[in-house]
Order: C-alpha cells, then structure tokens, then sequence
C-alpha cells in the first residue's frame, strides 16, 4: 500500500461532522463557503438554487475532522426543502449581513426554523458578514441577541478580505469536537455517515417523512401532534 492510499484509508476513518449556513438571500453564505474552501472571492457569485455542499478535512488540534459545509438557498421558496437537512448537523451558522439591517431583523424566523427542525442540542453560531462595508448593524446588537438566544459563538466576518472566516470555523470545530466527546446525545443527534449525508439521500428521506436523527422527545411530540390533527 503506497501513502496516497495510506493517507485515504486513515481518512475514511475520521469523524464526520456536518455543518450547516442558513440567512437571508445576499447576505454572502456562498462567499462565505468559497472563501473558506479556496481563499477566494467573486463579485459575481451566483445565488444558491436550493443546497449546495463542499467537503473539507481539518486539523483541529492533534486530530483530523471532516466537515460536510451546506449552503442553503436564502428565498422562503427553498426553505421547505432546507428543512430536510437539518438532519444530523452539529452546528448551524446563522448568517445576516452587517449592512443590512432587514437581514438581522429576519434572524428570529431562521431561529424558529432551528427551534422546530434542528435536534436540540445542535451548535449555534451567529456570523455577522461583510463587516468590511458600512454597517447597519452594530456589533452591541448582535452581541446582545447572541446571549439572548444560546448561541455559543459569534463572529463578525468578511468574505471579501477573509477577516474571521476560517476562525469562525476552526474554533466551531473545537466546540464540535469537545461536545462529541463530552455528551451521548449530541454524539447520537450527530451521527451520520458518508452514504446517510448524500443529498440524494436526505431528499429521499424527507420524501417517506422520516423522523429527524436526533429529535427531542418533545419535537417528536409536537411532529405527532401535527400529524394527527383532524383539520
């Protein structure tokens, strides 16, 4: 067996983590995604037609992770279907825009969507992006809605010069890996596999309405409850 091969093999076996970007339209999830993968960024980005995903290794102390990033479509057209991939995520990025205000007022209804889609002990992070540009939003706000609402990290970030990105993943990461190892149901809610995180599979999946990996017995509850009403 040659080191490519080696190096493949020990990469099969790394834990898996899928993390999550959800926000408004144009507030730079897809930015923020291509800067973090290639050290780069397009003016000219094109807005996200339902999910995309790209797959990254990272070292996160002594250890090697994989991290399964999605970038979800901002327009409520989509969000029906995003729902499906709150399935098994370890954290989610909740995404706004610094400079435009709307998108940090639109934050308490991507925070229902986690309420009743996400298992409940899943890693919140609050990114404040295109810090670079004149702000609409200051920081005193964020951070108070931060503490607010369980959040466990925020960052302010910019895609454009790359300020905070790779920081707001790498310690996520850290805060990901520390919970798997400290807690059993955070480790079961996040357990997934390469074939289990394919997004023909969750589609599928979502298609036959199979419960959520990682469902609190009280959003069990509440998804039955719905179900079964007569109206």
């Amino acid at each position: 067996m040659n080191q490519n091969q080696q190096l493949e093999l020990s990469k099969e076996k790394v834990p898996l983590f899928k993390f999550i970007l959800i926000g408004d339209q144009s507030v730079g999830k897809s930015s923020i995604v291509k800067r973090y993968k290639n050290e780069e960024f397009n003016y000219n980005i094109k807005a996200t037609i339902g999910v995309e995903f790209i797959k990254k290794f990272v070292q996160v102390d002594k250890g090697l992770i994989e991290i399964q990033l999605w970038d979800t479509a901002g327009q409520e057209q989509f969000r029906s279907v995003i729902r499906s991939f709150y399935r098994g995520a370890a954290a989610v990025f909740i995404v706004y825009s610094v400079n435009l205000k709307e998108s940090f007022d639109q934050l308490s209804i991507w925070l229902n969507e986690i309420e009743y889609h996400a298992h409940s002990e899943i890693i919140k992070v609050l990114v404040g992006n295109k810090c670079d540009l004149q702000r609409e939003v200051q920081k005193e706000e964020a951070e108070s809605l931060m503490n607010n609402n369980n959040f466990s990290l925020f960052f302010e970030t910019s895609a454009k010069t790359g300020e905070n990105i790779d920081e707001a993943f790498i310690q996520t990461a850290k805060l990901v890996l520390l919970k798997y190892f400290s807690s059993d149901s955070f480790r079961q809610a996040t357990k997934v596999n390469k074939k289990s995180a394919d997004p023909i599979n969750i589609i599928k999946s979502s298609n036959k309405n199979e419960s959520f990996e990682g469902q609190s017995p009280q959003q069990q509850q509440h998804q039955d409850s719905n179900q079964s009403g007569c109206c």
